[in-house]
């Protein structure tokens, strides 16, 4: 008989109806802005990172109007138009249908759906002009159809967008009860540049139209430069774009970064809610919401007559995940719940594997193979023989009070940020890690991969810019982070040559961080010739490697020089640099 193949724990990421993080302090104003009828129109934009619960407090808003009748609710996403061409004709077009969508007279009903059908044909002689001026339909209608396309309207013509709000606002007026149409617009910071300001300008229209509100769900500094992109024909500027947004988002609400507290309360929840039915998690926030009201910490305590409740272990595994991960990390639920997930993946494998080791102890190893690759990596090359020892003298390194008290030293190869990890329970020192550390050893490379923060990611991006000054901060800032980190983010830097064409602003990035930090000098050497090699090496790639004075990228300035397979042009740009190099 066929064994039953291991349960996995694995969280998705949609948005949750149910707060798990506290966000009522961030839903209540704005619903109560919502409801105050005398501001109108009204725009607020709900503001964090990527991943820091945008969508959720979209969905938590969307919750609180579900049996108004005096107000509707419209939630978008232009992410995912398959119109990337007209994202603003498709944004109206998808409020004009979704306020229909929820009139329940019929009669009523039927007199929207007339004015709307004529404001939909405003938005198709405006799409047909998008199409003709991209070429899409210059086979499809003879030059009259495009002369009258292109005509001037009247501007109070049913043809002409000019006159759009006025015959919006006549739709409005046909449904007695509606005091508010709320639209909800997600994954802003997701969109091309073009269909960020498209989107913005299509919020426009209806700015000057009582009853209505828009709530958009983006990190600000990610919509401001999509602006400026977009209008960087136009020459604008960044301050530009800083005063358009200005101009639409009368009140931008920044969602809060999740405190250790929160994060442990949070992770209790994710964890507890795998086994629970969904009213025994909405009681479980509720007192966990009760006590952040009273400023009781933890959170998740004191449960009294809740049943069922959290488990011992875990509330545990909760606590050691909140003090394990990173700040920055912890800070953020999509993290969390990618490390969660990862953790799932990997308990299954060994479950199938059958390779015994508690959660804790794998949450542990997880955290070093996460946070500290390298000093993973060493203990994971050190003999099984030696590795009892090593953890040893680890643990007494991070614990001077042991038994070798303060001439604890850090073993080789170990990062003196970890001393943390270590002095966190649960010790290792008395652990079988052996099959543990061989299957991590064999999966580590797909199962967990360089993961780098968002603050990281942001400097990354800073450095394939092309500001100077912007760089130069990044490398800065990179350089302040842990030896283990910035190997993770310059992996990350040097594989941005999968997704751009421009090795040559990878390389001049990777350049600039080498001369500010000596030690990343061969890695970066061996990055650059796995991923940036070949075609996409160029004489100017040539030149940064050249003027870097590092020896291992001085190295392959002299390759370049020997190998054919490069381009002529690259081949005599790195004769040249040593020629130089080597007369001086």
């Amino acid at each position: 008989m066929a064994t039953a193949p291991p349960q996995i724990r694995l969280w998705d990421d949609n948005p949750s109806s149910l707060d798990l993080l506290g966000f009522d302090a961030v839903v209540d104003p704005i619903v109560a802005a919502v409801r105050e009828h005398q501001i109108h129109p009204l725009t607020l934009s709900v503001q964090s990172p990527w991943g820091g619960g945008k969508s959720t407090v979209l969905k938590l808003i969307e919750a609180e109007f579900e049996n108004d009748e005096t107000c509707f609710v419209v939630s978008t996403n232009p992410w995912v138009y398959d119109d990337q061409d007209d994202v603003k004709g498709t944004l109206i077009s998808e409020i004009l249908h979704g306020i229909q969508a929820q009139i329940k007279d019929t009669g009523v009903k039927e007199s929207v759906g007339k004015k709307a059908k004529e404001l939909l044909e405003r938005i198709s002689w405006s799409r047909a002009a998008v199409a003709i001026a991209k070429g899409a339909l210059t086979f499809q209608v003879d030059p009259q159809q495009i002369a009258d396309i292109f005509r001037p309207k009247d501007p109070a013509g049913p043809e002409s967008m000019a006159s759009f709000n006025d015959a919006y606002k006549d739709l409005l007026a046909l449904i007695p009860k509606v005091e508010r149409v709320v639209v909800l617009v997600d994954d802003l910071d997701r969109c091309l540049p073009d269909a960020v300001t498209a989107t913005l300008e299509a919020i426009k229209l209806f700015l000057s139209t009582e009853k209505m509100v828009f709530v958009l769900a983006a990190d600000q500094d990610m919509v401001r430069d999509a602006i400026s992109v977009s209008l960087d024909g136009a020459r604008r500027g960044d301050v530009f774009a800083r005063r358009y947004l200005e101009k639409i988002v009368q009140i931008p609400i920044a969602l809060p970064r999740l405190s250790g507290t929160d994060a442990e309360a949070y992770i209790g929840l994710l964890i507890a809610g795998r086994t629970m039915e969904k009213e025994d998690l909405r009681k479980l926030a509720d007192h966990v919401r009760s006590r952040r009201n009273q400023n009781l910490t933890p959170l998740l305590h004191e449960l009294g007559e809740l049943k069922p409740a959290p488990s011992e272990e875990d509330l545990a595994l909760a606590t050691q995940l909140a003090e394990g991960l990173s700040a920055d990390r912890r800070s953020n639920p999509r993290q969390i719940k990618r490390f969660l997930n990862a953790f799932g993946v990997r308990e299954s494998i060994a479950q199938a594997r059958q390779v015994k080791i508690a959660p804790a102890v794998m949450i542990k190893m997880l955290l070093l193979e996460e946070l500290h690759r390298t000093s993973f990596n060493t203990l994971a090359a050190a003999p099984a023989q030696d590795r009892r020892a090593l953890l040893a003298r680890w643990e007494a390194w991070a614990n001077p009070s042991g038994e070798e008290g303060e001439n604890a030293t850090l073993p080789t190869g170990i990062d003196d940020g970890t001393k943390d990890w270590a002095a966190a329970p649960p010790f290792l020192s008395d652990e079988n890690l052996d099959p543990y550390i061989s299957l991590a050893a064999s999966l580590i490379n797909v199962s967990m991969g360089a993961q780098v923060s968002d603050d990281v990611l942001a400097f990354i991006n800073d450095l394939l810019g092309e500001s100077e000054a912007a760089r130069n901060v990044a490398a800065e800032k990179l350089c302040d982070r842990g030896q283990d980190e910035q190997l993770a983010a310059l992996e990350v830097l040097i594989g941005a040559t999968k997704r751009t064409d421009n090795a040559e602003a990878v390389i001049r990035g990777a350049v600039l961080w080498v001369s500010k930090n000596a030690t990343l000098d061969e890695a970066a050497a061996e990055g650059i010739e796995s991923h940036c090699w070949g075609n996409r090496l160029t004489p100017g790639s040539i030149v940064e490697l050249a003027n870097s004075g590092r020896p291992a990228l001085l190295g392959l300035v002299r390759r370049a020089a020997q190998d054919t397979s490069l381009h002529a042009a690259t081949r005599e740009a790195a004769r040249d640099e040593l020629e130089q190099l080597d007369g001086n």
